[in-house]
């Protein structure tokens, strides 16, 4: 899509190019330089004209010696020369004839940067968390930039999706496509978004592993799973780019009976998929790449459990799930609530931490429907702990008061608002 764009853009100039040299603006123009030339100025005038181009050779001959020599520091230049030449008056007086002459159509930049909705996708996405199937439409265009222009919330009866597998691809594909068809997704592609706790991480060394596949011991016991219902996706990667960086494969885990009841739900629907992906590693690898700290820590809150990750820069990561979630602490005192649970949380890392050489990150990051629900009066979080939004890592515009369908069962899902986008901007 790159590629066109920039040709459209190289066709909008040739085109605008073509016509300017033919115009009479273009020809008042030259004029208007020659007359310039031919002015008759002051010999005081005409000395500081010359010594303005003077200024201009200094500069553009500094500009060759840098090119020439990467090793030259960024403050080379003196910039005060460029402003003794803006601040002539032989410079003054020729840009200003210039910007009288109205070269350029001021309508041109609109229509190089008017909204192509040639060059904008819209997508489905399907979150599934605590039970709730959010689906959303949005369109993302070549800046990566996000408008959610409509969604719906539902409630998923355990016996259509139980603790472990979807029970009934059937219904579940009825849901999904009343949805589909409700936001005008019948033909865009869908990006599947499941909990983090269906899925888990761990890391390890290339030199410990014999065979990069779930035959080998070492991975096969840190499965959950038994090795016959265990599907698994491998990863590799390095600690820096260094000959004598140790390299790490990750390995994501998962029910093969939960992703097969997912994609046999998804054949049902019959829309193109880009991927049915968990919720928090995209993010937690988005986090460690941009703020590139010894150790990152992300926490996706669910209602009865939270997944905490925990790695160094896209290298080594390992999940853990913790016994707990936010349905545990909500109370009338929200304040207090939302302190008791990650007084908790950080007592648990911890533990983590201590069989490990590091120590704490500067922030925690956190994730998750649950964060919503303990935040429902805008709480502020405890010392260290951040929501991801406050890393912009999509730019995405929400505006349900400007939505058609809007249609919630959750007092808030701004959190999984923030957790979908990143994930899509991630992703594509």
């Amino acid at each position: 899509m790159k590629k066109k764009q920039s040709s459209v853009k190289k066709n909008l100039f040739a085109r605008f190019s073509n016509n300017f040299l033919k115009s009479k603006k273009y020809k008042r123009l030259i004029k208007l330089i020659k007359d310039y030339k031919l002015r008759e100025f002051t010999s005081n005038k005409l000395n500081k004209f010359k010594d303005s181009f003077s200024l201009v050779d200094k500069i553009r001959k500094a500009k060759i010696q840098k090119a020439a020599n990467k090793k030259i520091k960024k403050n080379f230049y003196d910039f005060s020369l460029l402003e003794k030449i803006k601040n002539s008056e032989s410079y003054i007086y020729l840009t200003k004839k210039i910007s009288d002459l109205k070269i350029i159509d001021v309508n041109l930049k609109s229509r190089i940067n008017r909204k192509n909705d040639k060059f904008t996708q819209k997508i489905g996405v399907l979150f599934y968390v605590d039970h709730k199937l959010i689906i959303a439409s949005l369109d993302i265009n070549l800046r990566n930039q996000i408008k959610i222009n409509s969604l719906t919330e539902i409630p998923i009866p355990g016996n259509v999706i139980g603790d472990s597998l979807v029970e009934d691809t059937n219904e579940l594909a009825n849901i999904a496509l009343d949805s589909i068809n409700l936001l005008d997704l019948s033909t865009s592609p869908l990006l599947v978004i499941l909990s983090s706790s269906y899925f888990t991480i761990h890391s390890f060394a290339s030199s410990d592993l014999k065979q990069i596949s779930l035959n080998d011991n070492k991975v096969q016991s840190k499965s959950p799973f038994l090795s016959a219902n265990t599907i698994v996706d491998f990863c590799k990667y390095s600690n820096d780019n260094s000959l004598n960086s140790d390299e790490y494969v990750r390995t994501v885990y998962a029910n093969k009976e939960l992703i097969n009841s997912w994609t046999n739900t998804l054949e049902i629907i019959d829309l193109p998929i880009i991927g049915l992906v968990p919720a928090s590693p995209h993010i937690f690898d988005a986090i460690s790449n941009n703020l590139k700290e010894e150790l990152s820590i992300l926490i996706d809150i669910e209602s009865n459990v939270t997944n905490l990750l925990i790695g160094t820069h896209s290298a080594k990561l390992t999940s853990h799930k913790l016994p707990f979630g936010s349905s545990l602490y909500i109370s009338n005192d929200s304040k207090k609530s939302l302190n008791n649970y990650f007084e908790r949380v950080i007592n648990s890392i911890n533990l983590l931490l201590e069989e490990s050489d590091y120590s704490l990150p500067n922030n925690i990051y956190v994730m998750g429907h649950g964060l919503d629900e303990l935040t429902v009066n805008n709480s502020l979080l405890p010392d260290k702990f951040k929501n991801i939004s406050s890393l912009n890592l999509a730019d995405y515009n929400y505006s349900p008061e400007k939505m058609e369908i809007h249609e919630l069962v959750s007092k808030s899902i701004e959190s999984n608002i923030d957790s979908l986008s990143s994930v899509l901007r991630l992703c594509v």
